[in-house]
C-alpha cells in the first residue's frame, strides 16, 4: 500500500510542470557552478580560492532562490511564465558569471553604467570585455541556447496541449497540488536563511564532510563578490545600498572622518555640514617656487615591500629607478623622496586611480568613474589649466573602468599603445609611444605627461621570453617583470634627460596597487588578501632646490597625497576634495593612518603596522611584517570604528553628490 502511494505521488509530481521546470533549473544551476569554478581565469587566479568562505553561501542562495521563485509561479499556476522567467534569469546569471570570471567585476547597475557609457560604445578603442578564453564563452552560449530551446519547446507543447484539452471541454491541463509550492518555498527559505544564521553566528574554521572527506570553509564571508542568485539578490543589494548609503552626517561621523584628514583640511572647510570632504584653498607655503613639468607614471602592481629591498642594497631589481633616485641620472645630483610606508587607495586598478586622481577613497558601493561626468568631482589634472597634458596607456581604459577619467582629463590628447607582435613587449611599445609624445611637449611652457605600465600585472608573464625565463615561482616572475618594465622606463628617463627643460621636470612614480604574489601576501585573511596595499611612491627631480639627495621618508604616504603634492609643483591653490598631504612640505602624524575601502572592508596603514577587517562586522586584523592575527586591543577597535564612521560619510557624500559644491 505504501509503495503504491509513493509511486502515485511520484507520477503526480512527474506530471507537474512546476516540478519538471524546477528540476531542470536546479540542474542548470549545478552546471553553471561547475563551469564557473573549472573554467580558466584570464588573470591566472583561482576562483576557488577567491571564493573561499563564500561557496556555501553562493550555492545555498542560488538553489534557494530557484525554489522560492518556482513556488511563487506555482501558487499563481503559471507554468509558461515560469519557463520564460528562467530564460531571462539564467541569461543574466550566465552574463554575471562570465563577466566576473573575465574581469572580476559584478554585473550590476554600476557596472553596466560604466561599460555601456556612450563613449565606451562608440570609441574606436573599444574592445570586447567578455569571453576570456573563448572555450568558456562557447560553453556558456551552448548552455544558454539549450535553455532557450527547452523553454520554447515547453511553452509550445503546453499551449498546444491546453488548446487540445479545451476542445474537449477541459479548462485546465491538470490540477496542481498545493503541497508542491509549499515544499518549494519552505526548502528555499531554509537554504537562504541557514547561511545567514551561520554568518551572524560567526561560524569559523574548516569542516570535513563525513564519508566524502571533503573540506568545507565555514567562514561564510559576505561582500560584493558573493555570487548568489543573480537578478534577485543583486537587485535587492543595489536597492538596499541605495537606501542605506543615505546617512545623516552627524557630529560623531564628522569626528570619525576628521581622524583621517590633515589638520589644515579640518580647519578650512567652508561648509562642513553639507560638504565635509571639501576644503578651501591651501594657505601654507609651498616648497616649489615655480611650475614644474610633471612626468606621472602609474606602475602596475609596484609592491612597496619589494621595491623597499632596494634600500637594503638589492638595486638590481629596478636599476634605472635606482639611478633616478640616487641622483646618478642628474648632472648636479638632484634629489628624491622615497616613501617606505606608502599605501594605495584600493584594489583593483580603478580604486587606486580614483584615490590618486580625485584624492578621496573609492568606495565599493559607489563606482565613481561611471558617474564621473555628472558628479561633482575634479581630478588634479583639471586644475592644471596652464599645462599641456597628454596620456599614454598600455591598457584599454574601457577594461579598467577609467575611460571617463581619461576623456575628462586629456580630451583627445591620449593614445593607446599598439598591439604587440612579439608576446610580452607591451611596455616596450608603450614607452616608444611615450617618448614620441614627450618629443611633442613644448619647451617654453609647463606640461604633464602621464603613462602607465603593464608587465607586472598578475600573473607576471607579460615580458618577452628572451628577456628572462618564466618559472613556476610567481615571485621570480614578478621580479623579472619589474626588471623588464624598469628597462623600458630607463629609455623614457634618458629621453627626458636630453630635453632642455629637464632641470625643471619632476618625475612622480607610484604603484596603482599592491598585488598578492607570495605566501606573505596570501597570509592576510581572505577576502582581505587583496587589501595588502603597500606600494612604491617616489618623487624625483634634477632640481636640488626641491630636495637634495635621496631622502628616505618613514612617514605614511598615500595615493590621496598625490593631488596636493602636484598642486605644489604646479603652483596652483584650488579649493578641493583631496584628503591628503602635500608630500613636499607636510608629513602625516605618526598616529594617523592612511585609509581605503575595498569590498566592504577597510584598510588602515600605519608606520609600524596595518589594520584590516570588515566594515559590517567586528573582526579587526592587525598585521606586522605580513603576519596578521585577530586583535581586540582598545586602540585597534577604536580605529576600526572610526574607519566605519568615515565610510558612512563617504557613502553619503557619493550617494548625494556632495563631494564638492557645483563650481
Amino acid at each position: 500500500m505504501k509503495l503504491d502511494k509513493v509511486k502515485n505521488t511520484f507520477l503526480i509530481l512527474a506530471k507537474n510542470p512546476f516540478v519538471m521546470i524546477t528540476a531542470i533549473a536546479l540542474v542548470v544551476q549545478v552546471v553553471m557552478l561547475m563551469l564557473f569554478y573549472n573554467l580558466p581565469d584570464p588573470l591566472g587566479l583561482s576562483l576557488v580560492e577567491m571564493f573561499s568562505g563564500k561557496t556555501i553561501w553562493q550555492v545555498s542562495m542560488a538553489f534557494g532562490a530557484i525554489l522560492v521563485m518556482s513556488a511563487i509561479f506555482a501558487f499563481l499556476k503559471k507554468p509558461r511564465a515560469l519557463a520564460i522567467f528562467y530564460v531571462c534569469y539564467f541569461f543574466l546569471a550566465i552574463a554575471d558569471y562570465e563577466v566576473f570570471r573575465f574581469s572580476h567585476q559584478r554585473l550590476s547597475y554600476s557596472f553596466i553604467r560604466t561599460y555601456f557609457h556612450p563613449s565606451n560604445i562608440f570609441d574606436e578603442t573599444t574592445v570586447s570585455t567578455l569571453g576570456g578564453d573563448g572555450v568558456g564563452t562557447a560553453l556558456w552560449l551552448l548552455l544558454l541556447f539549450l535553455i532557450i530551446a527547452g523553454a520554447v519547446t515547453f511553452v509550445v507543447m503546453y499551449t498546444l496541449r491546453k488548446k487540445k484539452l479545451a476542445k474537449n471541454g477541459i479548462s485546465s491541463p491538470a490540477t496542481y497540488s498545493k503541497k508542491v509550492p509549499v515544499w518549494f518555498v519552505s526548502v528555499g527559505m531554509v537554504l537562504s536563511v541557514i547561511p545567514l544564521i551561520l554568518f551572524i553566528a560567526g561560524t569559523r574554521g574548516v569542516v570535513t564532510v563525513p564519508i566524502l572527506n571533503f573540506p568545507v570553509d565555514m567562514r561564510f564571508t559576505l561582500g560584493k563578490h558573493t555570487l548568489t542568485a543573480p537578478v534577485l539578490h543583486i537587485a535587492a543589494e543595489e536597492t538596499f545600498e541605495f537606501v542605506r548609503d543615505n546617512y545623516t552626517i552627524t557630529d560623531e561621523l564628522l569626528a570619525d572622518l576628521d581622524a583621517f584628514l590633515p589638520e589644515d583640511f579640518v580647519k578650512n572647510r567652508p561648509n562642513v555640514k553639507e560638504f565635509p570632504g571639501y576644503r578651501s584653498a591651501p594657505q601654507y607655503e609651498y616648497r616649489a617656487q615655480k611650475p614644474y613639468n610633471i612626468v606621472f607614471i602609474f606602475g602596475e602592481s609596484f609592491k612597496g615591500r619589494i621595491f623597499n629591498q632596494m634600500l637594503e642594497g638589492d638595486t638590481t631589481l629596478a636599476p634605472n629607478v635606482w639611478k633616478l633616485a640616487s641622483g646618478q641620472m642628474f648632472q648636479n645630483g638632484g634629489g628624491a623622496l622615497w616613501f617606505k610606508n606608502a599605501f594605495s587607495g584600493g584594489y583593483p586598478t580603478v580604486r587606486g586611480t580614483t584615490a590618486t586622481y580625485l584624492g578621496f577613497p573609492s568606495h565599493p558601493n559607489r563606482d565613481v568613474p561611471c558617474f564621473y561626468a555628472s558628479n561633482h568631482f575634479t581630478g588634479f589634472q583639471e586644475f592644471l589649466t596652464d599645462y599641456t597634458k597628454a596620456y599614454m596607456t598600455v591598457s584599454n581604459p574601457v577594461f579598467d573602468h577609467t575611460l571617463p577619467f581619461v576623456e575628462k582629463f586629456y580630451g583627445d590628447n591620449w593614445k593607446l599603445a599598439e598591439e604587440p607582435k612579439v608576446e610580452g613587449t607591451v611596455d616596450s611599445l608603450g614607452m616608444n609611444l611615450a617618448i614620441q609624445m614627450l618629443g611633442d611637449m613644448p619647451a617654453d611652457k609647463p606640461w604633464m605627461l602621464a603613462a602607465n605600465t603593464i608587465s607586472t600585472h598578475i600573473p607576471f608573464y607579460n615580458y618577452p621570453a628572451d628577456f628572462a625565463p618564466k618559472p613556476d615561482d610567481a615571485m621570480e616572475r614578478y621580479r623579472n617583470a619589474v626588471r623588464y618594465t624598469d628597462a623600458q622606463l630607463g629609455r623614457l628617463f634618458e629621453a627626458l634627460a636630453n630635453r632642455p627643460d629637464f632641470e625643471r621636470t619632476v618625475v612622480v612614480l607610484l604603484g596603482d596597487h599592491d598585488t598578492p604574489v607570495d605566501s606573505v601576501d596570501y597570509a592576510i585573511p581572505q577576502p582581505l588578501g587583496v587589501a595588502a596595499a603597500q606600494i612604491f611612491i617616489g618623487i624625483f627631480s634634477a632640481d636640488s632646490s626641491l630636495f637634495n639627495g635621496l631622502e628616505v621618508r618613514e612617514d605614511v604616504a598615500s595615493q590621496h597625497d598625490i593631488g596636493p603634492t602636484i598642486f605644489d609643483l604646479a603652483q596652483v591653490r584650488p579649493a578641493n576634495h583631496f584628503w591628503g598631504y602635500d608630500l613636499l612640505v607636510q608629513q602625516r602624524p605618526a598616529e594617523q593612518p592612511a585609509v581605503f575601502y575595498s569590498q566592504n572592508a577597510y584598510y588602515l596603514g600605519f608606520r609600524d603596522h596595518v589594520l584590516t577587517g570588515g566594515l559590517d562586522n567586528e573582526d579587526v586584523y592587525k598585521g606586522v611584517d605580513g603576519t596578521f592575527s585577530v586583535t581586540e586591543d582598545a586602540e585597534s577597535v577604536a580605529w576600526k570604528n572610526k574607519a566605519a564612521g568615515a565610510s558612512k560619510v563617504l557613502r553619503s557624500l557619493l550617494r548625494n553628490d556632495n563631494m564638492q559644491p557645483e563650481l
